[in-house]
């Protein structure tokens, strides 16, 4: 009864016709605004996920916030050195034994200036396993060469960055850290030029080399992982203090040494001796096996597709804080610092500008609400002098604003799926370094998720709300003769 009587005042009213294209192109506009915000956010989450910060770090807990690139307070001086992540080896394998963990690699991070002849720029510098690494970053891809090899010096680089120091493959170039009143140098080879996917001013500055180099060149001394050392109470007999070091040599006697007819073959059997050593030690003389240090700043993290970073992360800082390690992991914003902190204020000035626009707009689509409402107070009265409720009115009320409300919806969110598609297809390029770090690529493209459409419902249920509240309080609080006279 009551929404067949709500849906033919709507249908009868042309003002519903009205309110309800109004209603439309606000939430058409705001659903194109909410997908481009999304869209742009995917964008440069994805570029910056597969070039060099992972799904998510681990970096170790301290006094200052740590990024991929170190400490990024002002300093000056001298080097800040950054600590490790312990226990390396129990992080490693607690990562990689997790079912959503693709990948994981540790990272040594420094500044230095790159240097090749006579040019030079200052670059970050990521000590990682090269073959790893390439791996690991979907963006990276090789050109020319190939990544080093573990205990094998090496040296990546970007195109834009091979250019700036006019090198080629197989050059040697030059690591400088100013460290107070000292300077180091370091050297490797370039072992590969690669490009990534999306171009980006902060990644020509990024160098890529072999850990060794890197820990040399930042003074980085080899740590081994915190361990437990037991000992039984046997052994402890062997460091007890108390105890008489002349009593060791109390079974010691004097020997007389003398040579007898058998001192040649004695001495035979001690060449033969004596060449067996050489040949021992020329054995370990051959290279071994590289072993890789457990002296690393970063572990970064790829995860299996699909997988929610927040829940993993979470679900790692539990872990760690049981066992009271002192590290914590943290998601890709925080892994890349401030190279990302102002692109996201960026985007959250652009974000207010849109919503103050859109909130002017949603503050005339609620006044027409509630003006609909109140040009019915004397429909109203009339209804409660033949014998109508508050209650029956409120709800006639209620029923024909949410028709009206979730119907301009549907009409919106319809609008602004077609609206995204129109502008995708336009294939708008951007040529501006900047905006393709903003929309975290060069060309334009927005779509419409299903939280976009949840939040525009959630809206529309807001405005119906407030839209019928008030202005229906407020006319049934007025007598039905007062109403009937056109009382407001």
């Amino acid at each position: 009864m009551i929404l067949k009587l709500a849906y033919k005042n709507v249908i009868s009213r042309r003002s519903s016709i009205v309110i309800i294209l109004f209603v439309s192109f606000a939430v058409c506009l705001f659903c194109v605004a909410n997908a481009l915000f999304d869209s742009t956010e995917q964008g440069v989450q994805t570029n910056y996920v597969s070039s060099f910060t992972g799904d998510l770090i681990i970096r170790p807990t301290g006094s200052f916030q740590l990024s991929l690139f170190g400490d990024e307070t002002p300093i000056t001086g001298e080097l800040t050195e950054l600590p490790r992540a312990v226990p390396y080896t129990d992080l490693i394998e607690y990562i990689t034994s997790q079912d959503n963990v693709k990948a994981a690699v540790g990272q040594v991070s420094g500044m230095a200036a790159i240097e090749h002849g006579s040019n030079r720029y200052a670059s970050y510098v990521f000590g990682v396993n090269g073959q790893e690494y390439a791996r690991m970053m979907t963006s990276i891809h090789i050109l020319e060469g190939q990544p080093y090899e573990p205990g094998q010096k090496g040296v990546m680089l970007c195109t834009n960055a091979v250019q700036k120091l006019g090198v080629k493959l197989g050059d040697t170039v030059q690591f400088v850290v100013t460290d107070g009143p000292y300077v180091r140098i370091r050297a490797a080879p370039l072992t590969a030029i690669f490009e990534y996917e999306i171009h980006s001013e902060i990644f020509d500055r990024f160098a890529i080399a072999d850990p060794d180099t890197v820990r040399s060149l930042l003074d980085m001394t080899d740590t081994m992982d915190q361990q437990e050392v037991y000992i039984d109470e046997e052994n402890m007999n062997l460091i007890d203090m108390d105890m008489d070091i002349d009593s060791l040599f109390d079974d010691a006697g004097d020997t007389e040494f003398f040579f007898d007819e058998t001192w040649e073959d004695d001495l035979a059997d001690f060449e033969e001796i004596e060449d067996l050593s050489a040949t021992q030690a020329s054995t370990y003389a051959e290279p071994q096996p590289y072993i890789s240090s457990n002296s690393w700043n970063f572990i970064i993290v790829r995860l299996t597709p699909g997988t929610k970073a927040d829940k993993v992360i979470k679900k790692f800082n539990r872990y760690f804080k049981r066992k009271a390690w002192p590290v914590q992991a943290v998601d890709w914003r925080h892994a890349a610092g401030s190279t990302a902190l102002y692109l996201y204020w960026m985007r959250i000035i652009f974000n207010i500008g849109i919503t103050i626009v859109l909130f002017a707009g949603f503050i005339i689509v609620n006044n027409t609400l509630i003006i609909n409402v109140l040009d019915r107070t004397q429909e109203i009265g009339t209804m409660r002098a033949v014998g109508a409720k508050k209650r029956f009115i409120s709800l006639e009320c209620m029923a024909e604003t949410f028709m009206m409300t979730l119907s301009s919806g549907v009409i919106g969110v319809l609008a602004g799926i077609w609206g995204c598609r129109l502008i995708t297809k336009a294939n708008i390029i951007f040529h501006n370094s900047f905006l393709i770090q903003l929309f975290g690529g060069d060309a334009l493209t927005i779509f419409v998720t299903g939280g976009n459409i949840a939040k525009m419902f959630l809206l529309v249920v807001v405005l119906g709300i407030i839209g019928w509240i008030y202005p229906v309080i407020t006319a049934v609080k007025v007598s039905p003769v007062t109403a009937m006279q056109g009382a407001r």
